[in-house]
């Protein structure tokens, strides 16, 4: 089960180049882990991927988020459907293409 608690070791276990992500949130929120601010900051982070042709961190960005959405406790899956999916197109420069990325439980929840 992912918490809050192993949110970050799982993370960065899955997407080492998830790193600067992390340290800049913790740095912004003065060491608290914001859940929900976090899992926007990932969705910002595959985008940005995705964009720049780094496929691989976009796709392994996603399967994270959708393993969270599977696995995660209470908090954790909702941090994924109000600030991961539910922030989908909140944001600039997000591309309807992204979206055939996304696994198919992330895609489901998207269309809620």
């Amino acid at each position: 089960m992912i918490t809050a608690a192993t949110f970050v070791d799982d993370l960065l276990s899955a997407l080492p180049e998830g790193n600067e992500v992390v340290r800049e949130h913790l740095d912004d929120q003065r060491g608290e882990l914001l859940l929900h601010l976090l899992m926007a900051d990932l969705l910002r982070f595959g985008v940005t991927a995705f964009e720049s042709a780094r496929t691989d961190e976009a796709l392994r960005t996603l399967l994270f988020v959708d393993r969270c959405l599977a696995e995660g406790d209470e908090y954790v899956t909702n941090a994924v459907k109000v600030s991961f999916v539910e922030g989908y197109g909140s944001g600039p420069n997000e591309p309807v293409s992204f979206l055939t990325f996304w696994p198919a439980a992330l895609r489901a929840e998207l269309g809620r």
